[in-house]
């Protein structure tokens, strides 16, 4: 079973090791954007939800990370990877591979075997927000720092500009 709080020291070491400007706020449970408008409200952090989907390709599993709003073409990613079935993996899944709650996908700090696909956008944002597996945290980073998080990894990284219905 994945250990949920090694997962979060992991995410707060990757940024630590990475020089990343970030902010952390602790929070009541948010597990929806709703929920995470309304405590982002009440703690104060500001910036661009990063949507990190964990979806599976046939059998394999893949992160792919954009902004929040953006609506994903599942027929762009199905000829870019050469599959003929992908979707959001389950509640169970998520639950049992990465060890999240739906709502609380974290986009690095997991298994190196899963790729990770990027909408390079993301790196544009003064601040993007996104959960660091524990649903009552979360964490307030640079854009472009998360690209030095994302070079240094040791999963396989590929940007991609169209996986979105429409990028502008």
């Amino acid at each position: 079973m994945i250990n949920q709080n090694e997962i979060y020291a992991k995410i707060i070491q990757i940024l630590d090791n990475n020089g990343v400007e970030y902010k952390l706020f602790s929070h009541q449970e948010a597990l929806t954007y709703e929920d995470l408008a309304k405590v982002q409200q009440e703690a104060g952090f500001i910036g661009t939800e990063m949507k990190c989907l964990v979806l599976k390709a046939n059998d394999t599993f893949f992160v792919y990370i954009t902004l929040q709003g953006e609506k994903v073409n599942f027929d762009t990613i199905k000829e870019k990877l050469g599959v003929n079935k992908i979707k959001l993996c389950s509640s169970e899944e998520l639950q049992e591979y990465f060890g999240a709650k739906p709502g609380c996908a974290y986009p690095f700090g997991f298994a190196v075997q899963y790729d990770i696909y990027i909408d390079p956008r993301i790196y544009n944002q003064n601040w993007l927000l996104f959960s660091p597996i524990l649903p009552t945290k979360t964490v307030q980073a640079k854009g472009v720092d998360l690209k030095k998080v994302f070079d240094n990894i040791e999963n396989k990284i590929e940007e991609v500009t169209n996986f979105n219905v429409s990028v502008q």
